[in-house]
């Protein structure tokens, strides 16, 4: 072996990793619902907001 490197695994960064994809997969599904017209711009809005709150993005 011509290199002998140490790897070091940061867990908190995947926390954070999870909880944004978590989100973004919330985001979209609520994004899905409007599109298809299950649900109006305001409760969109409402939605939206209340899971940028909830995940602190707000």
């Amino acid at each position: 072996m011509l290199h002998n490197y140490a790897i070091e695994v940061d867990n908190s960064k995947q926390v954070k990793d999870n909880t944004m994809l978590d989100c973004s997969m919330e985001l979209s599904l609520l994004n899905n619902l409007l599109r298809e017209e299950l649900i109006t711009e305001i409760e969109y809005q409402e939605i939206k907001r209340k899971i940028l709150k909830d995940y602190k993005l707000l």
